[in-house]
């Protein structure tokens, strides 16, 4: 035999045991790649309501100025009455600048003039039901009468300060012209009698009035300090701004689509937290939910839906300012509990779902409802809670 015909039997012999010896492993991985992994769950009661999480800002209503009448100069703040976070109530002084008292007055259109005995009008009126709304002394009708001049008295009396008055020059004025026409022998009795008159109107004309600059009409809606001036302040006569007051209810709100709409409803609890995790936890109920609303602002950006709006069950959070964006949780209910399996059990062929119970030759046909967090609620004549199925592939 040849070279070449050994060095062929020697290569052949060696191709068929290795051929031989790598079949078998790969035949091995084959069988294992075609093998399902089974196990067994168990069918549980269980609740099936998940947490509801919506976005929403928080609304701490508007805030105002309070701004002082125009004057000359500048003021200086000697005394202050309030506080941030008091809330205003019609009749309370705020402030004393430059002498000045500065009053929050409460009424149904801001006066607009100073007004004085004999003057009547609509701010007139207004102003007599301002008295007798803070239960002063009042002439309950559209004329300045001298009740107007005593109500206006006893608000500035409460204070223990005194009540700006008109007609004072006059009546200096009077004063000095009676007593020298008295002293002058040349001065008939009828002038000086005149003279007498001209005093004593004088003297009924002048009294107490109303000064515009005295007073700061309130805005609506419980309005309290957000900020203001420290004693001792001084006050730009052109920006005459004594503080800031924020008026209207401090809410959260948030845009609910229809699904959610029906989740939500009055005296619902809620937990309110901001994206930032700044404020966390903090315990709202649902106060309104407001009529469909069609999508809005640019570009229709809002959703269509419902606008419900949330208050605070305790004092609304300092922390939670105006315009933040909030995160808000409603709680899956746990009382409602159903059969459940997880949903790597649930199977599904043309007739419809069903389960594989171990060792049973037949499928167990199932109804399914509520899904939640990989759990799904099931009805069945062939299954209960206990027992155990089938999951896998």
């Amino acid at each position: 035999m040849g070279l070449a015909s050994v060095v062929g039997c020697v290569l052949a012999i060696v191709g068929f045991m290795l051929g031989y010896f790598l079949r078998a492993p790969l035949d091995d991985l084959k069988d294992t790649d075609e093998q399902t992994v089974t196990g067994l769950a168990k069918v549980e009661e269980r609740a099936l309501t998940s947490d509801t999480t919506i976005g929403g800002n928080v609304r701490r209503g508007k805030t105002s100025d309070i701004t002082l009448q125009a004057s000359e100069g500048e003021q200086v703040v000697t005394r202050v009455e309030v506080s941030k976070g008091d809330v205003l109530n019609s009749g309370q002084l705020i402030a004393i600048v430059s002498g000045r008292p500065i009053f929050a007055v409460s009424t149904e259109f801001p006066l607009y003039r100073n007004l004085d005995l004999g003057d009547s009008g609509d701010d007139v009126r207004e102003l007599n039901s301002l008295l007798s709304n803070l239960g002063k002394a009042s002439a309950r009708s559209e004329n300045f009468t001298q009740s107007t001049r005593d109500g206006i008295a006893q608000l500035y009396s409460g204070y223990d300060l005194k009540a700006p008055s008109s007609g004072q020059d006059e009546v200096k004025e009077a004063q000095a012209a009676y007593d020298e026409a008295k002293s002058d022998s040349e001065v008939d009795d009828e002038e000086r009698q005149t003279l007498r008159e001209q005093l004593d109107s004088a003297k009924a004309k002048a009294g107490v009035q109303f000064r515009l600059s005295d007073f700061y009409f309130l805005p609506s809606g419980s309005p309290n300090i957000e900020k203001i001036v420290k004693r001792g302040s001084i006050i730009d006569s052109e920006e005459p701004v004594l503080g800031t007051v924020r008026s209207g209810e401090s809410t959260v709100k948030a845009r609910v689509d229809l699904s959610q709409a029906e989740k939500f409803e009055t005296g619902t609890e809620v937990t309110v937290s901001t994206t930032d995790s700044t404020v966390s936890q903090e315990i709202f109920t649902v106060k309104e939910i407001s009529d469909f609303k069609e999508a809005s602002g640019e570009d229709d950006k809002i959703p269509p839906g419902y606008d419900v709006t949330f208050e605070s069950e305790d004092d609304f959070p300092d922390e939670l300012q105006d315009a933040a964006a909030v995160s808000i949780t409603l709680a899956g209910d746990d009382s409602d509990k159903s059969t459940a399996i997880p949903l790597v059990g649930l199977r599904e062929d043309p007739e419809g779902n069903y389960v594989l119970l171990p060792g049973a030759d037949e499928k167990c046909r199932v109804s399914t409802g509520e899904e939640a967090s990989g759990w799904i609620e099931v009805s069945s004549d062939c299954i209960t809670v206990g027992d155990k199925i089938v999951v896998g592939p």
